[in-house]
């Protein structure tokens, strides 16, 4: 039987496998602190980055970017299977019910199977501290914080963001423009790691914030640098409120 605890901390998925389909490449993150996650998912393979800004980009490589996913809020868990409550979601809503029957394999490793949709997914559990989760708030955008002593994922956008079905396709057979891709980047989901006060992206759904610092903490005020899709910078005071965990 799969406890609450043994889904807190940091996850890397491994693989996922459907009928007709297996993807071994793509980055996925999920961490778990108490009832609270989040979760980031962007493909290896990303077009280069020389344009400078999102909004200097063709709309067939924003289409590619596009293919990132990212998702936070809560888990519940029912007898063996957790359903992941996407409170804010990168792709907006409405989105599926996002739910997996989960369990340990021999080796230790986590597996999910889909619940409404046919899929296996094989996660594994990447060692370090404990993780807390704090509500964010800035300009334009409420989300979630979850970070450790070593790394952070943060997630910030519209709860009621609406959806860009088709959109992708649409940059890439010329019925949608380079201006058009902007609100869907309005939300921002990176991961990033602790350096000397600092949180580095690592790895972000706005690729031109990646390897520089996007969270800076000074005493109790922590302020937030990201790229708009124009590539101007900009800054804002993060409000982080501890959430309670049972």
């Amino acid at each position: 039987m799969i406890s609450e605890g043994d889904l807190q901390g940091h996850w890397q998925r491994n693989w996922l496998r459907a009928p007709g389909f297996k993807d071994t490449t793509t980055r996925v993150h999920w961490v778990q602190a108490g009832p609270w996650c989040a979760d980031i998912r962007v493909p290896l393979q990303r077009p280069s980055l020389e344009a400078g800004s999102l909004a200097a980009m063709s709309p067939a490589d924003l289409a590619v970017l596009l293919s990132a996913e990212g998702f936070a809020g809560r888990t519940t868990l029912e007898g063996d299977i957790c359903t992941w409550h996407r409170d804010w979601n990168w792709r907006g809503f409405p989105c599926p019910v996002d739910a997996g029957t989960l369990w340990f394999d021999p080796t230790g490793r986590l597996i999910e199977d889909g619940v409404h949709a046919d899929y296996r997914e094989e996660w594994q559990a990447v060692p370090g501290n404990a993780w807390t989760a704090m509500s964010a708030e800035a300009a334009g955008g409420t989300g979630l914080l979850i970070a450790s002593d070593r790394q952070f994922l943060l997630c910030l956008g519209q709860p009621n963001a609406p959806a860009w079905v088709g959109l992708a396709a649409a940059l890439c057979d010329g019925t949608a423009g380079v201006n058009d891709a902007e609100l869907a980047f309005a939300s921002v989901y990176v991961m990033g790691h602790w350096h000397e006060g600092a949180g580095i992206a690592d790895l972000s759904t706005q690729p031109f914030c990646e390897g520089h610092a996007v969270l800076q903490r000074d005493h109790a005020t922590t302020r937030l640098t990201l790229p708009d899709f124009h590539g101007r910078m900009q800054e804002h005071i993060l409000r982080l409120t501890p959430l309670s965990q049972p």
